[in-house]
């Protein structure tokens, strides 16, 4: 039983900083599609897109300093309950429990200062696409039918036409199945947009009027 229970704790051990990471990169695509009014949760992202969005919050100065801060206490509790047993020493193995509880308690809040990392990159991220810093990926699209349907979709087809020869078209984010691009305004750009969910077949999927969420609050343009 010592051996399952010794295997199970190190797979768990092994597993948190994946999930650390997953968890990272999902708060920030979550936080940042979430700016422009798209539900992560109803798109499909790969697991490797989110490992590699991951390392956007995870850079932040304070997620850094309290990853530091539990390796130093983890790396104290290993020492202390290492010398406690070589020792049998009781308080060397009460102060390691104390350690690992105040690591526990730690651990819990890394998690909420990801997530507000997350936020603040992603904020950051969408002001850019809002103030045109964005790239400009165009993809191109596929021929329109003669139907009532495809009339309608010319009208949708002219739109993106007319925003991508004005050069207002940027990049939100590009995933294998699709691409998600906001066409920033003529009159109010660094406020208000239509939002283009282009197939890779070339096929725009919908269409939606955006304004930016903190609009009222704060204005990320000086013209």
């Amino acid at each position: 039983m010592g051996g399952i229970r010794t295997a199970l704790v190190d797979a768990v051990i092994a597993a948190i900083p994946v999930a650390l990471v997953y968890f990272s990169g999902w708060a920030y695509l979550t936080s940042y599609l979430g700016n422009f009014g798209i539900d992560a949760t109803q798109i499909d992202i790969s697991f490797t897109t989110v490992l590699v969005y991951a390392f956007v919050p995870l850079q932040a100065f304070c997620v850094l300093s309290l990853f530091l801060l539990l390796a130093a206490l983890t790396l104290a509790a290993f020492l202390f309950e290492l010398h406690a047993k070589d020792q049998n020493d009781k308080a060397n193995k009460t102060i390691a429990s104390v350690i690992v509880f105040v690591s526990t308690v730690l651990f819990v809040c890394l998690l909420f200062v990801i997530k507000g990392a997350a936020v603040d990159a992603a904020k950051e991220m969408a002001h850019n696409v809002w103030k045109g810093s964005k790239s400009q990926s165009i993809p191109t699209l596929a021929g329109v039918g003669n139907d009532d349907k495809a009339n309608d979709m010319k009208a949708v087809a002219e739109l993106y036409r007319t925003c991508r020869d004005g050069r207002r078209m940027r990049q939100i984010i590009g995933l294998p199945d699709q691409m998600f691009l906001m066409c920033r305004s003529d009159v109010d750009p660094c406020n208000r947009g239509t939002l283009f969910a282009v197939s890779k077949e070339g096929r725009i999927i919908y269409t939606a009027d955006k304004v930016r969420e903190d609009i009222d609050v704060e204005k990320i343009c000086t013209n």
